[in-house]
């Protein structure tokens, strides 16, 4: 079991029982006590469990990460700018990674351009983009992660070194000076893999991202382009500055 879906297993449990030990961890998934450690420390890290003699719980305000729907409604409107702006990059008859992000989904209801390859592995922009009879779609397989509607493991990157695009559209979960973040190691892996097969890399995020907080880091020299909706901080914007990094508010 990854542990992207492990730690959905334990708040599950939590939301029924309140508290979780380590051994209860260890036992339920069959895991060692230094991977159960581990699995606290990123939900701790994240907020949305406190750290208890021997386990876990929930905080007393319940402040879970978001589901990919409420994301989806979250700021809606500056993530369909942000979409639309970032669509128009797009010409006929190229390939085009599509990340498993809300704002990357209002790029792909905005796509115009025609005869082009959408390469995805998220449920939601092939549901949007097979209405359409003018694009091909390829889709990386894994197992399927059903609360944020997408494909995940190692056969996705296994896929993706197959692959060559002309542009690749991501998200992010927080941006602060030193890169972007996300809550999985695996995003990472993933982003990465998608920078190195893409010739150009577009960073789609709007301004809540600039203020929150995630855990693991992607280095800002995987992308090529950002486009967000108000003006940047100004640390972050030097850092982009510096690397050159084209920045469309």
């Amino acid at each position: 079991m990854f542990q992207e879906e492990r730690l959905l297993k334990i708040l599950e449990y939590l939301k029924q029982h309140q508290s979780m030990s380590v051994q209860e961890i260890c036992t339920q998934f069959e895991v060692s006590r230094d991977t159960a450690r581990r699995d606290i420390v990123r939900l701790v890290q994240e907020g949305v469990v406190i750290r208890t003699h021997g386990g876990v719980s929930l905080p007393e305000l319940q402040k879970e990460l978001l589901s990919y729907q409420d994301r989806l409604i979250d700021e809606s409107e500056s993530k369909q700018r942000i979409g639309k702006t970032a669509a128009q990059l797009i010409k006929d008859h190229e390939t085009v990674i599509l990340d498993v992000s809300t704002t990357v989904q209002f790029v792909a209801e905005q796509i115009s351009a025609k005869d082009i390859t959408v390469v995805t592995h998220s449920i939601d922009n092939v549901g949007i983009l097979s209405k359409r009879e003018d694009l091909q779609i390829y889709v990386l397989g894994g197992y399927l992660n059903v609360k944020n509607r997408l494909l995940y493991g190692p056969s996705i990157i296994d896929k993706l070194s197959e692959i060559r695009a002309d542009k690749a559209f991501i998200g992010a979960s927080a941006i602060g000076a030193d890169g972007l973040y996300y809550p999985y190691e695996e995003d990472v892996r993933v982003k990465r893999e998608i920078a190195r097969r893409s010739d150009q890399v577009i960073l789609v995020a709007d301004h809540t991202k600039f203020i929150g907080k995630s855990f693991f880091r992607l280095d800002f020299d995987c992308i090529d382009i950002l486009i967000t909706d108000r003006e940047l901080p100004s640390e972050i914007r030097e850092v982009l500055d510096q690397k050159n990094i084209t920045v469309i508010e």
